[in-house]
């Protein structure tokens, strides 16, 4: 190396190699990819400065080797012990937090270990500086010079401005790995908590028809026990028929306890551990975008968020932060096509709830798919991209927290997916309200019981499992009407599902409560926990109860009351989706404007498209 102005100044190359050293080492901080930054540092400072080699030691709760050039590969000299005294140097300045300057290291070979193996290298002077942020130190640069005056003040004012830039470089991978691994568990708890919610679903699909199943069996095995009181001896066609069905049924039981053994493993096996804890849903919604701002970008979505505060439920994190993630990347796949595709996360407080919004402005759903949309297995997408189980366990999880989805229109297009969730006080105490039925539908003796519903297997189940009373059916809203308007026929309960073929049970409710008030009084509603506008919206202002699939026969025969008093209450699964007659109309969503469409409500956009 050449230094026209004397044996060591600064020549014009060497001022301008140093700047363009510095303008490169500036720009990894705009650099998307992090790692590396010390052995950049090391190849600058080689090039614009006279040291003969340098080694990087990182500081993570102790110094450790991190990148070294240009050691001497003499045989007669030992690398590793080379190594041990360039880390002496660097654990001094570490420890001491300020720079280690070395003039003659021969002198220092008492109070440096290995000092003769760097004298014997040539080398004289040796500077160790720490790179630190805020009093921390991230990591040590150790440099080695022949001569001491090659270490001059303008070569020891560059190797600080170095280790000034790597301090903030360094600081931003520190986050940014901080970062990739918050998001790594986050998308492994996801995941985690997406096998045990699969597995939940599944089992909670397969109660009700092994439910059922079992009920069955039951009734089955009390019509064998009298045919066998009426058959007689085995020894006759009718008795030997019979003992043939009494062992048909025998090995039914032995299967229906298999089925209800699997239900039981599956129902482990999705078992959230997590225990119910306070949760704001707001924090709970921002830290499951932490996972799918990547995903939105990838597909140049724009991410709008608000949270509100005041956002109290009580629930599992793990569980809620699956169904916003499942909420927010069907929205983002709905709105990709479109030219200038956009997805608002918002959360709210909506009178007893906890109100979280998910938006987009894509196509939207047809109105006659909300009621299909949380079947599972039913999807809208190309087979084979989705199992259609997304929707189904988010509906599974918020009913499983005692709240529901409703599904909207948005203004301007799209479709909005409103999760409810009963709000709780600082306390943990929820402010969702419980209706029992009204005193008549309690009387003592045996009940008349109406249960509309176009499931033939759900009918017969609960007609069965809700003997003695005398239970009658009816498969659509109009068959329900004619026996509900006859003034012959007056149901102590009626249990009404909310989709029903024809006009869905809000329709019917409303022209029965027109007609014959005192029976509309007596209805039960039945959902799966997905509710499109016009049947939320009624539901809210009709205070009648809610009950969600599959029916526990347990809640019905609560809700009637015990034989022998007027006094009853319903059980914790019977909820209604709001306070009855506390308001004219819903707090959330806003009334529907003249073009039908909801209003876009306004968010504070965090995130901006990628171009």
């Amino acid at each position: 190396m050449v230094y026209p102005e004397g044996r060591f100044g600064m020549s014009p190359a060497l001022r301008l190699r140093r700047l363009d050293a510095l303008h490169a080492l500036a720009g990894r901080l705009a650099a998307e990819s992090a790692g590396g930054v010390l052995g950049d540092c090391l190849d600058l400072l080689l090039d614009a400065t006279p040291a003969r080699c340098a080694l990087a030691f990182a500081s993570d709760g102790a110094v450790e080797p991190a990148a070294e050039r240009r050691l001497s590969r003499r045989p007669e000299l030992d690398p590793s012990r080379l190594r041990r005294g360039a880390r002496a140097l660097a654990e001094r300045a570490a420890t001491a937090r300020r720079l280690v300057h070395v003039n003659d290291v021969r002198r220092e070979i008492e109070t440096v270990e290995d000092a003769s193996e760097i004298a014997a290298l040539g080398v004289r002077a040796v500077l160790a500086h720490p790179i630190m942020h805020r009093r921390t130190v991230l990591a040590t640069l150790v440099l080695m010079f022949d001569d001491a005056a090659m270490l001059d003040e303008e070569t020891l004012r560059y190797v600080t401005t170095v280790c000034s830039i790597a301090a903030v470089a360094l600081e931003r991978d520190r986050h940014l790995e901080e970062a990739q691994m918050d998001r790594n568990r986050l998308v492994a708890g996801g995941a985690n908590a997406g096998v045990g919610l699969v597995t939940a679903t599944v089992a909670h699909e397969l109660k009700s028809p092994a439910g059922a199943l079992a009920m069955q069996h039951d009734e089955l095995e009390r019509v064998v026990h009298q045919l066998g009181i009426f058959a007689g001896s085995s020894d006759t066609a009718l008795g030997g028929g019979v003992a043939e069905l009494a062992e048909l049924s025998s090995d039914m039981a032995v299967a229906i306890a298999r089925i209800n053994e699997t239900v039981e493993k599956l129902t482990t096996v999705g078992k959230r551990e997590r225990p119910l804890a306070r949760l704001d849903v707001g924090s709970v919604a921002r830290e499951a975008m932490v996972v799918a701002r990547p995903h939105l970008e990838k597909l140049g979505v724009t991410l709008t968020e608000r949270y509100d505060h005041d956002c109290f439920t009580l629930g599992r994190s793990d569980t809620l932060s699956q169904v916003v993630l499942n909420l927010v990347f069907n929205a983002a796949d709905a709105c990709s096509g479109g030219s200038r595709p956009q997805v608002w996360v918002r959360t709210a407080v909506d009178g007893p709830h906890v109100l979280l919004m998910v938006q987009d402005n894509g196509p939207g759903l047809p109105p006659d798919a909300v009621e299909h949309i949380f079947t599972p297995f039913y999807t809208t997408k190309a087979r084979g991209t989705t199992a259609g189980l997304g929707l189904k366990i988010c509906s599974d999880v918020v009913a499983d927290h005692g709240g529901h989805i409703e599904v909207h229109e948005r203004a301007g297009g799209g479709a909005a997916f409103h999760v409810l969730l009963p709000r709780v006080d600082s306390d943990g105490q929820a402010s969702l309200s419980e209706t029992p039925l009204p005193p008549s539908v309690q009387r003592p003796g045996e009940r008349r019981i109406l249960v509309i519903d176009d499931d033939p297997v759900m009918s017969r189940t609960l007609r069965r499992g809700l003997k003695p009373h005398e239970v009658r059916t009816a498969s659509s809203a109009s068959e329900a009407e004619i026996l509900l308007l006859d003034p012959a026929y007056t149901p102590d309960l009626v249990v009404c599902d909310v989709f029903l073929p024809g006009a869905n049970g809000h329709v019917l409710h409303e022209r029965v409560r027109a007609a014959r008030p005192h029976v509309a009084d007596r209805f039960v509603f039945v959902t799966g926990g997905a509710l499109g506008r016009a049947e939320a919206d009624y539901l809210k202002l009709s205070g009648r109860p809610t009950l969600l699939k599959p029916v526990d026969v347990k809640s019905l025969l609560a809700l009637l009351g015990p034989s022998n008093t007027h006094d009853s209450t319903p059980p914790n699964s019977v909820r209604t989706l709001s306070e009855a007659g506390t308001s004219e109309r819903p707090t959330l969503p806003p009334p529907e404007p003249a073009n039908g469409t909801l209003p876009s409500p306004e968010l504070e956009p965090k995130t901006q498209p990628k171009p």
